[in-house]
């Protein structure tokens, strides 16, 4: 299943997500799975992370914006490579970055990976898990890039 560009913007704010700056550059995405998200790409992640030397956290040069940046562009490059994928569609994962409920910010990952709201999923990169965002932390969205 296929979304475009300003549909994903729709959802994205039905799910609660206002942004002040949005970055959705392609025109057509295509939607991952939610076993997807939480089966193969996660196992790739965390082998990537593992061969690269960059599962662990250290302040600056490997913290949350790092992991939700790698995170989005090894989901971007498995979609390229999927021999099946949608024709000329970019992927519906990307990079969120918002201020915690406990305090500071924090860089994680979405993926839209259906039609409805509830179909919007948080990503924690750092873990390798889905996530909940409370209301007020999706309400304070201070950046989405896809």
């Amino acid at each position: 299943m296929n979304i475009n560009s300003s549909q994903m913007i729709m959802q994205l704010a039905e799910a609660g997500i206002v942004s002040p700056t949005w970055s959705i550059s392609d025109g057509s995405y295509a939607m991952p799975t939610l076993q997807w998200v939480t089966g193969p790409f996660s196992d790739a992640l965390r082998k990537l992370q593992y061969e690269f030397k960059v599962s662990g956290w250290t302040r600056e040069d490997n913290d949350c914006d790092d992991f939700a940046r790698l995170s989005a562009a090894f989901a971007q490059v498995l979609h390229h490579n999927t021999p099946d994928r949608p024709e000329g569609t970019a992927l519906a994962v990307g990079e969120l970055w918002y201020l915690q409920d406990a305090g500071g910010g924090h860089a994680i990952n979405f993926a839209v990976c259906g039609p409805d709201k509830t179909d919007v999923l948080f990503y924690e990169p750092q873990r390798v898990a889905l996530v909940q965002l409370t209301e007020s932390e999706r309400a304070r969205t201070l950046l989405i890039r896809c």
